[in-house]
């Protein structure tokens, strides 16, 4: 196993000068309402609700794009001497990193309903207080995660040269309850929310869309966390891969819509955001599975 798409190792020092200051200056502008003077520029907002120019402030921009480019260069940077056992940890971090985010995920979300059944609220899927908080942190913790497992892997073993087995979910029936639940979910989120930005040129979900959407992301992980009976370090190649690239065009949105997108728009972003490594992944790893698998497994890696 070799880990591929990465950076060059000169790239983690500079991911450090970048990540550590952005993270200040988010801190600043989150909690402390903190603006650099002058940094932003008066915008006309899209859509036929709005009217008029607003001033659009570029201080949280570029906090955002200080922590998630710093971080993803310091997770991503290859080591100076790259071999298998380093390959071995960097999927170890990433299986762990993805799924911990997810409880997390998990264990907010259970908490939620609860808090909000406790208040005899009728609609406890609907209507999340702290959804955007939540939405916020899911932002850069994959990447914290991630490299807070590596590192411990990689520095903290006491020299002993060992990654333990990842462990999966049973193929049945975790896989066929992934596949039943994340794919009609998926297409009635889909069309519900073109159809509404069509029709009515709205793209705010609505209170039932964001109750399946919420749901999404836990049945694609178990989905995509369900072993397959040909499970060899071969398929765990393609789920490395397949995770590894998942994260890279997560944030490679994000960074984008960080730049294009701001106010309700961005919050939609950052909503959808909960869910996509999730998408990305399972939708990755099964196209080129069933690649390799139309290949009548020649044991070549298909990309």
């Amino acid at each position: 196993m070799k880990s591929r798409f990465l950076l060059p190792n000169q790239m983690r020092p500079l991911g450090w000068i970048l990540a550590l200051p952005g993270f200040v200056l988010g801190y600043l502008a989150l909690y402390r309402d903190y603006k650099i003077p002058g940094f932003g520029m008066s915008v006309r907002p899209p859509g036929p609700a709005y009217h008029g120019l607003f001033y659009r402030d570029f201080t949280q921009t570029l906090a955002l794009t200080l922590v998630i480019t710093g971080l993803f260069l310091v997770a991503f940077a290859r080591e100076k001497k790259e071999d298998e056992l380093t390959a071995r940890i960097r999927y170890n971090a990433l299986y762990w990193a993805v799924l911990v985010n997810y409880i997390i995920y998990l264990v907010w979300l259970i908490l939620t309903i609860a808090i909000e059944l406790l208040k005899l609220d009728k609609d406890p899927l609907g209507s999340f207080a702290d959804i955007m908080g939540m939405s916020t942190y899911n932002l850069f913790t994959p990447l914290l995660i991630f490299i807070a497992r590596y590192y411990y892997l990689r520095y903290n073993k006491n020299g002993e040269y060992k990654v333990d087995k990842m462990v999966y979910l049973p193929e049945r029936p975790y896989k066929i309850i992934g596949q039943a639940v994340s794919v009609p979910l998926l297409v009635i989120i889909l069309f519900a929310f073109v159809g509404s930005w069509f029709f009515k040129g709205d793209t705010e979900p609505k209170d039932w869309i964001t109750t399946m959407f919420l749901l999404l992301p836990l049945t694609l992980m178990i989905w995509g966390y369900s072993k397959r009976h040909n499970e060899d370090e071969f398929v765990s190649t393609l789920r490395l891969e397949s995770m590894q690239l998942a994260v890279y065009i997560n944030y490679a949105v994000l960074l984008l819509a960080n730049f294009f997108f701001y106010s309700i728009d961005f919050m939609l972003v950052m909503f959808l955001n909960l869910g996509t490594i999730a998408l990305f992944f399972v939708l990755r790893f099964n196209y080129i599975l069933w690649k390799y698998n139309k290949q009548n497994g020649k044991g070549e890696l298909a990309v």
